[in-house]
């Protein structure tokens, strides 16, 4: 079971999830299918979000700074959080720079996963918020807000968030590196500030 505990653990990795994210609205929403030159554009800052911080991190911990790669301990978790926040700075950067169109809602996912990172940053001082399930619930709650925004009559399939959370949240506990109560405030914290910011298109 440790075994599908870790897989379940690297396939829905906070540094992945917004690609995964970004993927599945692509598929299914219509609207943003007519914009294919805009979302392989932000699908490219992504994916440079995803890399360049895994391999910083990685280096950290070749050089002892973490002391492994699940970042267990609380006190070593604020390295990896300023590495992805100054990336996800530079990709705000390079979707907001001169002649580049970014819809709202778009613009919205990036706003909220930074200020969701800020907020992470800020907890960990004194409690060790799950980024799995932060970066879980700013998932559906994506999926949920343009869900609303466009009318896509997913509610029969957004209980599937639910589960997914779950299944990551299990695949915490198995590891041992995360408690119930660090794994439901990642949660809802993702899942909070993701509707809010993306449903009411704060960023313009």
């Amino acid at each position: 079971m440790r075994v599908l505990a870790l897989l379940v653990s690297y396939v829905l990795h906070p540094l992945w999830t917004p690609l995964l994210v970004l993927g599945w609205l692509w598929w299914l929403d219509p609207w943003l299918r007519l914009q294919p030159a805009v979302m392989l554009y932000v699908g490219s800052v992504f994916l440079i979000n995803a890399l360049a911080p895994a391999v910083s991190i990685y280096m950290l911990h070749k050089r002892g700074v973490l002391g492994d790669l699940e970042v267990s301990e609380r006190t070593e978790r604020q390295w990896p959080f300023l590495i992805v926040l100054f990336y996800q700075t530079l990709g705000l950067f390079a979707l907001t720079r001169q002649g580049v169109y970014l819809p709202s809602e778009v613009l919205g996912l990036v706003v909220a996963m930074m200020a969701s990172l800020v907020l992470a940053l800020l907890v960990n001082r004194r409690f060790k918020m799950s980024m799995h399930l932060l970066a879980n619930g700013g998932a559906f709650g994506a999926i949920w807000a343009f869900n609303r925004l466009h009318g896509l009559g997913l509610e029969a399939w957004l209980p599937l968030g639910f589960l997914s959370a779950g299944l990551v949240g299990w695949s915490r506990m198995k590891l041992g590196v995360h408690t119930p109560a660090e794994l439901a405030v990642g949660f809802l914290v993702g899942f909070t500030l993701m509707r809010a910011v993306v449903e009411s298109g704060w960023p313009l």
